[in-house]
Order: C-alpha cells, then structure tokens, then sequence
C-alpha cells in the first residue's frame, strides 16, 4: 500500500508535513487524538486525505493504523520515538522522526539490530535540524579531502512568539547540558553557554546563537569520527530564557510529582499544558525568516578549505504557517517520499546523514519554496620564486 501514515499529524509541524505530502500527491492517513482538529485538517487539506482518532499509547490501534501505509512519520512528541520505532517494526513499516533531543536519539540507535530484523530503516531526526542539517554536513564533508571542523547555526526573524514550536523541546533545550565535540572530545557544557555573534545570510543579519542540546551531536561524531571540532548553536530570544529561568526557579518545571489536595501532580506536565492553552490563544507572532547555516571546514587540494550551506525559509502566508514549521516539515515530507519512491534502501536504525544521498535530497528540496545558498572557499598556498 502506498501510503504515508503521519501521527502527530494535527500539530504545529505535523499539520504542514501532512499538507505538503497532499501537495505533492501523496495518499495519506492522518492520525492524532483529537477527533475534531483531524476534521479541521482535513477541510485544510481540500479532504484530500484519510483520518484517524488514535491515542498513541493504544499499542495495538498503532500497529492496526501502521498497516495501512507503507512509510510512517512520527510527528508526535520525541517521547513516544521509541514506542513508535517498535510499532513500526511489528508491522514492516519504515518511519522517520523529527529527533529526540540527543538523550533519546542515543537510545533509540540502540535498537538497529531489531529494526533490521525487521527489515525496515528507522530515520532518527529527519526534521530541519536535525534533518537538513545532518545532510548538508554529509554534503560539506563529501566535498572536501578531510573535514576538521562542523558548525550548524540557526537564525530566525520572527517576534512576538516566546515559545515558536514544541513548548516541552523549548523547555529541555533551555535548562539541560548541551554537547559539542572539542578537540576530538565529546563534551557537555551549560545550556545556553559559548554564545557567539553569527553572520547569517542578509534577510536574518547578525545574530547572538547560543550552544542548546541538540540530536545532530548525537551522530554525527561517528558518522565523521575524524572531526575534531563539531558545534551546534540556535538563536533564542533572551525575553524566553527569562521565562524559563522564572519557571524553573519556581520548581514549576520540576517533573517528580507533588501532592496537591491528594491528587499526584507533575508541575511540568501541568505548566506545559496550561502554557500551550492560554498561548496558543495570546500570542501574535510576527514571522520572519529562518535560516539554516552549516559549515563544513578542511583541507581540498592541500588547501584549507570551506564549505558553507544555508537554507533561507520565510512564511508560507497561502498556508498559514510560519518559516520555522515549514523549514521543519518539508524535509520530513520529502524523505518520506524517497522511501516510497524507493530511493532510500538503507535497514536498520539510521540518522540522516548515513542514509539520505545529498545530492537527490537537493533535487527535492530546491523544488520547495525555499532558497539555497551554496559557498566553496579555498585558502591557497602562495608560491614563492627566487630567481
């Protein structure tokens, strides 16, 4: 059956990749808990598409809704990957995620062995970042003779949004370690530490980026072992990290559970979901642009040398949606697509970067309302003649 199942498919970034699979003619089978908000999507969708009630931790209605694709996109929270991946290995469906915030991409690896057995390809974070920028920086490496050094930055224009995506991502990103390869080393350092001004393309300007947990450092020090230095950095608006800092201080972030006139409560639990309430309905962002910078530095020819991808988005005002969530779903959306396509033949449990082909992925996704700006530089040596 030639289907993609997306579960997760009603929020903010499943939503657009269902959306940009229907735009691309692909038949798919949208699944999420809320009955009326699969309506809603689908009358966005032009009733384009199949649509599910599930309840994601129902194991058995997972597998039943599994079974009627041939691929699945997993858009639900990074904490159900795992479920997930093993759903998909009962049923011989491939699937890809959006990542899992480092800690839980290290786990999920761990079961390549049953993924193969299953005769599937497991794509651990095939989102922007990670995803796109796990690609490009196969793409950097590839084109020199030997890679020292990989930096991935994210910029972003939009205001008036504290929290732009996932809420619990946010949260994690703000208050624990983050990683970076130093020196050959993997390293933990503070959340929000080693911050930099970074030139991004025009349209986003210089901005401050801070070192965040991320999944990309999860990988891509074995996928390229000889990388000395690898770096990830996002830019954040210093009116959130105050928030988050307030919150966390309160104990309002604090995931053991507390008694509360004998009902067992999980602040966290209870903050992010009255967060995403009242936001949901308070806040007006003004959406920019975002743009996705990778730099991949080596030698080529015996000369320094530097590759540097960028991937400019702006809003989708024709659908509603911002830079950063259609940045985020396309990428899933067209990998999802390679696989029915058949031009993704990898087994087991995969990041990007070891399984997706740079140059057919480009095809892709220069075919999206995107801009992409290649950059080769090389340092060459002087050579000096004395007569």
């Amino acid at each position: 059956m030639n289907k993609v199942v997306v579960l997760g498919a009603t929020g903010t970034i499943g939503k657009v990749i269902v959306k940009d699979l229907v735009e691309s003619n692909v038949d798919v089978i949208a699944a999420d808990l809320e009955l009326h908000k699969l309506e809603e999507l689908k009358k966005w969708t032009n009733n384009r598409i199949t649509i599910i009630p599930l309840n994601i931790k129902d194991e058995e209605k997972t597998k039943d809704v599994l079974r009627q694709g041939k691929v699945c996109v997993n858009a639900t929270n990074y904490v159900f990957n795992i479920d997930v991946m093993k759903a998909a290995a009962a049923v011989g469906v491939s699937v890809l995620d959006l990542g899992g915030l480092f800690t839980r991409t290290k786990e999920q690896l761990k079961l390549d062995n049953e993924m193969k057995a299953a005769d599937i390809l497991s794509i651990v974070g095939m989102g922007s970042d990670p995803g796109t920028s796990n690609v490009f920086c196969r793409y950097g490496v590839e084109m020199l003779d030997s890679a020292e050094e990989i930096h991935i930055r994210y910029g972003s224009t939009t205001s008036g949004a504290t929290f732009a995506f996932a809420i619990d991502t946010i949260i994690d990103e703000a208050v624990k370690n983050a990683q970076a390869v130093k020196d050959g080393n993997l390293v933990e350092i503070p959340p929000l530490a080693d911050e930099e001004f970074t030139a991004f393309h025009e349209d986003i300007g210089v901005q401050k980026t801070y070192s965040i947990i991320h999944s990309e450092l999860a990988t891509l020090p074995t996928s390229f072992p000889s990388v000395k230095n690898i770096t990830y950095k996002d830019t954040w608006d210093p009116d959130t990290i105050e928030k988050i800092k307030i919150l966390d201080s309160l104990g309002l972030l604090q995931t053991e559970p507390v008694e509360i006139v004998g009902n067992s409560v999980v602040p966290r639990r209870q903050t992010v979901s009255l967060m995403q309430t009242v936001l949901s309905a308070k806040e007006k962002p003004q959406w920019g642009k975002d743009a996705l910078l990778v730099e991949v530095k080596g030698i080529k020819d015996g000369n320094k040398a530097s590759v540097r991808l960028e991937l400019v988005t702006d809003c989708q005002d024709d659908w509603g949606v911002s830079a950063t969530q259609y940045a985020t779903a396309i990428p899933a959306s067209i990998v999802a697509q390679m696989l029915l396509n058949g031009e993704v033949t990898e087994k087991g449990v995969k990041p990007a970067e070891q399984c997706i082909d740079p140059e057919k992925f480009l095809s892709y996704l220069k075919q999206k309302n995107v801009e992409l700006y290649i950059t080769y530089s090389e340092t060459k040596k002087n050579s000096l003649v004395f007569a």
